[in-house]
């Protein structure tokens, strides 16, 4: 998490002005609940009333038409800033996901073609295209989901401290458990995805393989056995997904459970202290509507906790591509112009991977402004010297010289 913050940093401004629109989006969607409990208390106590008392307007109707007031602007602001709320993390979660994407290519380009050779095309895709898009949809959604969730927690919380003490202790009951429920969920889950994440990556790999290679299969008729081998592929994906899926539906209905403890508890004790004259009809009424508020939106921890584990798979692999370091770097010196072009192999010895040398020994000398043919059978190495020429590999023995000079040091 840490090395993606690096990509939002630069970004400041916009993740102040997210969080900030969220925030603001939260609190006015909190103010409607303790208008419910005002108007419970004009029309209950009339002219006794909290708005009767504190303001001086002794008439319910009036009192009423001002709260209506103040409850529409409630909701025109929870709007704008719900808007605005979206319109900033999408836009953020975009542009994280565009500068991810190309300092991976970029990343990926420089490596060299030996490298290329042993990955396939369809992990590439995989990575650079629904990797990436996975944590998209995370910074999109899970982030502002968080931050509301914990400004809620925050707002409620202190509507309850400062009407009960003892119904916020019980109605706060649960959320020690879920949180500690959603930290035991969230390493079980963490494997699983990185399962999910392998699997879709093996299936983009070989439906990029088969598709390219089309004409290969039916001229084999090979049609059925690679249909048998992509459905076997496709069922290894669905099997990893379905492990998840069982795990992670398993959490909503236990967040429940303990919702039901709190909701429980505020309405009998809160009814408990109304009938001793203990707390007033329209509080009660605020803690009721609350207790729902405040631990309802819990259970969209587990959704958001889900597309985190999921992102955070992507993350791994996105980063782990990032860390592959180039076996060939460039040379020291610049590359001396006008080139002359000569080419010369001195005793060179190649082969490919662990694997027994193809080359061994070679000596070639082209003189510049010279034309050879290099003849053989196939697999003599022909293309092999001139993917040395071009440095696609190193040679393991010898040196591949331009001008007299070895193009490792270029």
């Amino acid at each position: 998490m840490s090395r993606l913050w690096q990509y939002a940093r630069p970004h400041r401004k916009q993740v102040v002005a997210a969080t900030t629109y969220s925030t603001l989006g939260k609190v006015m969607d909190v103010v409607p609940e303790v208008l419910i409990g005002v108007v419970i208390d004009v029309i209950v106590r009339g002219q006794d009333s909290f708005m009767s008392t504190q303001f001086g307007i002794a008439d319910r109707w009036h009192q009423l038409l001002i709260l209506a007031v103040l409850n529409a602007f409630a909701w025109i602001f929870e709007s704008l800033f719900g808007y605005l709320s979206a319109l900033a993390w999408r836009n953020l979660s975009q542009t994280i996901e565009h500068e991810i994407r190309i300092n991976l290519y970029r990343h990926v380009q420089g490596l060299e073609v030996a490298w290329f050779e042993d990955t396939t095309s369809g992990g590439l895709l995989s990575i650079l295209n629904d990797d990436i898009n996975q944590l998209e949809r995370f910074l999109d959604a899970g982030a502002s989901s968080l931050i509301v969730l914990f400004w809620n927690i925050v707002l409620v919380g202190a509507v309850f401290a400062a009407s009960s003490l003892l119904v916020t202790a019980l109605a706060f009951l649960p959320i020690p458990i879920i949180v500690y429920g959603s930290i035991r969920y969230q390493h079980r889950l963490q494997p699983l995805y990185a399962k999910v994440r392998e699997a879709v990556a093996e299936l983009s790999s070989t439906l990029s393989t088969n598709l390219g290679g089309i004409t290969t299969i039916k001229a084999f008729t090979a049609e059925d056995r690679e249909a048998k081998r992509i459905a076997k592929v496709s069922n290894d994906y669905r099997g990893a997904n379905r492990d998840a899926i069982k795990f992670s539906s398993a959490f909503v209905p236990l967040i429940r459970m303990a919702i039901l403890t709190g909701f429980t508890c505020t309405l009998l004790v809160g009814g408990w202290l109304v009938l001793n004259g203990r707390m007033e009809v329209g509080i009660y009424s605020v803690l009721v509507f609350m207790t729902q508020r405040l631990l309802w939106p819990l259970t969209s921890l587990g959704e958001t906790l889900d597309q985190y584990q999921r992102a955070m798979a992507s993350t791994r692999r996105i980063f782990g591509l990032l860390d592959v370091k180039p076996t060939m770097r460039d040379g020291a010196q610049a590359l001396v112009t006008p080139i002359n072009g000569d080419i010369e192999l001195r005793n060179v010895s190649f082969g490919y991977g662990e694997g027994a040398d193809i080359l061994s020994g070679i000596q070639i000398a082209i003189p510049a402004g010279e034309t050879h043919a290099i003849v053989g059978a196939t697999g003599a190495g022909k293309s092999t010297v001139v993917r040395l020429l071009l440095r696609f590999h190193d040679p393991r023995v010898g040196q591949v010289l331009i001008d007299q000079r070895d193009i490792r040091e270029l």
